[in-house]
């Protein structure tokens, strides 16, 4: 059996790729990416060297291919993710799933009609999308990617992480390791986010699958058309922006040696500066979301599932990752100040 994933080398795909490879007997697994070219193909062949045997990279835009070329492609995996690409805007987002969804259920019709094992789609989505709350255009193009399967009769799994560590990293972690000590968002003191690993969401998103493989080697059929998996970080990655703030202070004060020794630094304290909402409504829709505690997660059967799903293993703490982010930005100045010595 083996699986496809769509936007293999994006921040979360990437994940569900190294995944399925570090698991003992996984799948075969077919990895698509606009560009095999690119540095973030090289880079992720780069990480699974030791599973190159169970990985082909292929070059697939699912953005812009139609539904009779994406099922050409399709055809034949027990299991196809999908990925979107985060710069997609939500009309963009509708087109491409509905022609997935096109194409999937052309696969299925080739499954039926030759015995073979129909597929399940795992597609990343987003927490809290069907709510109280809207997430405005964003949410609504989950919601409307979700339908676009659901209606098709296609076995769908949405998991629905919160927040993604990367978007601190991509967004806030710059300035602070250029020397800033500023956070500004729109979220506001009060409201809290719970924050999520990439990594984590892969692992998880590779334990769905794999589960999903061996009861279909069992000889056994699907019992579901759609599960809902949110997929959350611990309860201490559920946090107030003056929070975030105080924990990446913490971080920045510790002072690494370059031998695994660290001390504190006297002031590193980060403060917080809210702004005002987005103009763009896409962006607009979400922070409202968010500022109504849309990622607030505050019950424990979310956690407690993708624990069930790692076997016990513990998801990233956001204080550990941001803690290895400052860690290698004094290993980075130690060896600059050493080659200028």
């Amino acid at each position: 059996m083996s699986v496809v994933v769509l936007g293999a080398t994006g921040n979360v795909g990437k994940h569900i790729v190294r995944a399925l490879l570090t698991t003992p007997d996984g799948p075969q697994v077919v990895a698509t990416t606009r560009d095999v070219s690119s540095e973030g193909a090289k880079a992720l062949l780069a990480s699974v060297s030791p599973a190159l045997s169970q990985l082909s990279l292929t070059e697939l835009d699912m953005t812009v291919s139609d539904a009779a070329v994406l099922a050409t492609a399709l055809t034949g995996y027990s299991v196809i993710v999908l990925t979107l690409p985060q710069v997609l805007a939500p009309a963009d987002m509708i087109a491409c799933q509905k022609t997935v969804a096109e194409a999937v259920a052309d696969c299925m019709k080739h499954a039926e009609e030759y015995g073979e094992v129909i597929p399940l789609v795992v597609k990343l989505s987003s927490y809290g999308i069907d709510g109280q709350h809207s997430q405005g255009p964003l949410g609504e193009a989950h919601r409307a990617g979700e339908a676009a399967f659901q209606d098709k009769g296609i076995p769908l799994v949405s998991l629905r992480p919160t927040s993604f560590f990367s978007n601190f990293e991509a967004f806030d972690w710059p300035t602070l390791r250029d020397g800033g000590r500023k956070i500004s968002s729109p979220l506001g003191h009060e409201a809290r986010v719970n924050w999520v690993a990439c990594e984590d969401i892969g692992r998880v998103a590779a334990a769905i699958i794999n589960e999903h493989l061996r009861f279909s080697q069992g000889g056994r059929k699907l019992q579901h058309i759609f599960r809902a998996v949110d997929v959350v970080g611990p309860a201490s990655n559920t946090l107030s922006a003056p929070d975030l703030c105080r924990i990446v202070g913490l971080c920045l004060g510790a002072r690494h040696d370059g031998s695994g020794g660290r001390e504190m630094d006297a002031d590193t304290s980060v403060i917080y500066q809210e702004v005002a909402l987005p103009a763009q409504e896409d962006y607009r829709g979400l922070w409202t979301f968010l500022r109504q505690g849309g990622f607030d997660v505050q019950d424990s059967e979310s956690a407690t599932e993708c624990l069930r799903l790692l076997g016990g293993r513990p998801l990233t703490e956001f204080k550990t990752f941001v803690d290895g982010l400052v860690r290698d930005m004094h290993d980075k100045q130690i060896k600059t100040n050493q080659r200028t010595k």
